[in-house]
């Protein structure tokens, strides 16, 4: 359990500590960037942690999920906070599965042809939804830590 709980932790640190960064540290700076670089720049970031992100979604599903079957025998026998924290986590993935396939691939192309007004947008469209997930990590986590408190 410890070992799970372990990498369960670090994933959600990887997941939401990066789109923290990304959001308020990153961004801002990036905007003093003529347009060109700034696009390049976040080409490079994305290329990169995305591919964290999916090893996190996955060590997290694992990990949870092996925390909740092995020593508790299933969701019968976990408490309310535990439900409300895979929820939010299906919902997170799920959004950014949708942010990866459609307009990472659309920053993606809009980037690979210099169509910068596309890549802008799809930029933007990007941060949306960062900023949900951003947001719904954050609460999964005060529930996560919190949760068993409360319920």
């Amino acid at each position: 359990m410890d070992i799970a709980i372990t990498l369960h932790v670090l994933a959600t640190i990887v997941w939401i500590g990066g789109m923290l960064f990304a959001h308020f540290a990153l961004r801002p700076a990036a905007l003093a960037l003529e347009a060109p670089q700034r696009l390049a720049l976040w080409a490079g970031v994305f290329r990169r942690f995305f591919l964290w992100v999916w090893a996190a979604i996955a060590v997290l599903f694992v990990s949870g999920f092996w925390m909740v079957l092995v020593p508790f025998q299933g969701f019968v026998n976990v408490k309310l906070h535990v439900h409300l924290m895979l929820g939010i986590a299906v919902v997170m993935a799920v959004l950014f599965v949708y942010l990866f396939f459609v307009p990472y691939q659309h920053f993606r192309s809009a980037t690979g042809s210099s169509d910068t007004a596309r890549a802008a947008a799809a930029l933007g469209s990007i941060r949306k939804i960062v900023s949900i997930n951003l947001t719904l990590g954050i609460v999964t986590t005060i529930v996560g830590t919190a949760g068993a408190y409360w319920f």
